[in-house]
């Protein structure tokens, strides 16, 4: 086999030919491997789907809390419960930052740079989880037999915006058919 290969590697236009044969299978199995699916790529869609599914989730648990509180509150009857969320469920990993100052003629420059933390046991890291911060609440709507009453209406954006944190103009009260 190596004999084979010497003879072809003295021939000029053999070790052209062979040159190009093996660059252009390099091209080939590059281009091929774009081809192929990328775990990260699925990864990342997968769990980018697994947050949107946990939003959701997060959304409908506190619609589901604050319809049972709502319709406890005198005058107000049956109530259904609509909130809006922006954002999505976020990890916060702890970092660690190293700061470097250089200073130049009429300044200082600042440079900072950060790594992720990493701790694990039995041979498996982890990133070091700082926090998680659940989706933003930005709106909530209230139908509910007593929104007539002006006062129910009062008790219904009070108790909704104690217990989301809402200001009062981000939260409608209206009545049911």
């Amino acid at each position: 086999m190596t004999d084979k290969l010497k003879k072809l590697c003295k021939d000029g236009k053999k070790r052209t030919r062979l040159i190009f044969i093996l660059g252009a299978a390099g091209v080939l199995l590059i281009a091929g491997s774009e081809l192929l699916p990328d775990k990260n790529s699925a990864d990342t869609a997968q769990q980018s789907e697994l947050t949107l599914d946990e939003s959701e989730r997060y959304r409908e648990n506190i619609e589901k809390q604050l319809t049972g509180i709502i319709s406890q509150i005198s005058g107000v009857g049956e109530a259904d419960v609509m909130i809006t969320v922006s954002g999505t469920k976020e990890y916060v990993y702890a970092e660690q930052y190293d700061v470097s100052r250089k200073s130049q003629s009429g300044g200082e420059d600042t440079q900072k740079s950060g790594q992720v933390i990493l701790a694990g046991a039995s041979g498996k890291t982890q990133p070091v989880l700082k926090k998680i911060m659940t989706p933003q609440i930005s709106g909530a709507v209230v139908v509910c037999e007593g929104a007539n009453d002006d006062r129910t209406r009062e008790r219904v954006v009070n108790a909704v915006s104690a217990a989301l944190g809402l200001p009062s103009t981000k939260i409608s009260v209206e009545p049911s058919r």
